[in-house]
């Protein structure tokens, strides 16, 4: 998976999700009776969460790649920032 990919389609994905929730508890012709509703609502939070997670290691990875990288070729490593997304 490409960094910038990823960088694009992560967010959208996961506001996706979010909007989806909110609907199914919003709209009442949609939303789901009893415990539907919760083990929807569940299913959509797990989902949320477990991309946060892989986005995460997505990014950590492709930091380390490029670190391995910048180092094999001879070059000073990048300096770490506390921005989750960017880097230098």
């Amino acid at each position: 998976m490409k960094f910038l990919n990823l960088r694009l389609w992560g967010p959208f994905y996961v506001i996706g999700l979010l909007i989806i929730l909110v609907l199914m508890w919003m709209i009442e012709a949609i939303r789901p009776k009893g415990i539907a509703l919760w083990i929807g609502s569940l299913l959509i939070l797990i989902g949320v969460v477990f991309n946060f997670y892989m986005m995460y290691g997505e990014i950590k990875a492709h930091e380390e790649k490029e670190d391995r990288n910048r180092e094999l070729s001879g070059l000073d490593p990048l300096p770490k920032k506390r921005s989750l997304l960017k880097r230098g």
